[in-house]
């Protein structure tokens, strides 16, 4: 079966009153945060990947390397080693596949099979993935705000108005890319929940969505993240899964085009409800 066309996806999404879609995640990592690295036990990767998507994803992110607060980088050998043989596992699959990598050339070799989204924590800084992009004119790239890199990023960020530093990222370099031949519509900006960023900065970011929207396509990745903890009662990553549910409603209200997320049927039971409120139906 063929993979669903990501641009389409979106397009009658959009047409048809039904953003934000939803991204479901495979972390093939021993560490993540969220507590479902599929590199930690057995597992079928296949199973995951289908029983994701019969929750409600209608893509599937897929990451080898671990960008949790104070983790480093691995080698481009063993983020090799990780995300290949999940990728050639994962043929047949019916929907876009979106690879979580920094490195244009680890893109690159997942393109034949079937990866058709960049999501890079980098910025897209990468002159390789411009080249990527105009070379293959249907695939699609996430854009998201970091502050320092993931070993880093955590060590007391600070920013005079996190929001008018995001506004001015998104703004530089969507006009880079498309300086380089990149369209805007190809485009999805990601504010980087706690990447870089205090629990307020988060929040902040959140309860100023409508002016980071506008007419862009806008990620958002609250999933799991310990910015939803409560100071007083720090949170199993599962736990977090009802404030992630708070913040996805929210969005959906506010802009959002795309979220991703651990649990796809939370996310597809929040849409649901909030359009059929709405009118517009649900699903």
């Amino acid at each position: 079966m063929p993979r669903a066309d990501l641009r389409e996806l979106l397009r009658n999404a959009r047409r048809e009153g039904r953003l934000p879609l939803i991204m479901g995640v495979i972390n093939m990592t021993p560490d993540s945060f969220s507590g479902d690295g599929l590199l930690s036990g057995n597992f079928s990767l296949r199973d995951r990947a289908f029983r994701l998507i019969e929750a409600g994803a209608q893509i599937l992110d897929i990451g080898a390397e671990s960008t949790r607060p104070g983790s480093r980088f691995i080698s481009q050998e063993e983020e090799r080693s990780r995300l290949f043989p999940a990728i050639e596992a994962l043929e047949g699959i019916p929907v876009p596949l979106s690879i979580d990598t920094r490195r244009p050339e680890i893109f690159r070799e997942a393109i034949p099979y079937g990866a058709t989204l960049i999501n890079d924590i980098g910025g897209l800084r990468d002159p390789g993935f411009s080249a990527i992009l105009r070379a293959n004119p249907e695939i699609m790239a996430v854009v998201m705000h970091m502050k320092g890199t993931p070993e880093t990023m955590q060590n007391a960020p600070f920013y005079k108005d996190v929001l008018t530093d995001v506004r001015d990222f998104f703004s530089e370099r969507a006009s880079s890319l498309e300086q380089s031949g990149i369209a805007r519509d190809r485009l999805i900006f990601d504010p980087g929940l706690g990447f870089g960023k205090t629990a307020e900065d988060n929040f902040t970011l959140l309860r100023h969505m409508d002016s980071l929207s506008g007419k862009e396509l806008l990620l958002i990745a609250p999933s799991r993240k310990r910015f939803l903890d409560d100071a007083a009662h720090p949170l199993s990553p599962e736990e977090r899964d009802i404030p992630t549910a708070a913040v996805m409603a929210w969005c959906t209200l506010h802009g959002a085009s795309l979220f991703r997320t651990h649990r796809p049927d939370i996310a597809f039971q929040v849409r649901r409800v909030l359009q059929s409120i709405q009118g517009s139906g649900g699903g």
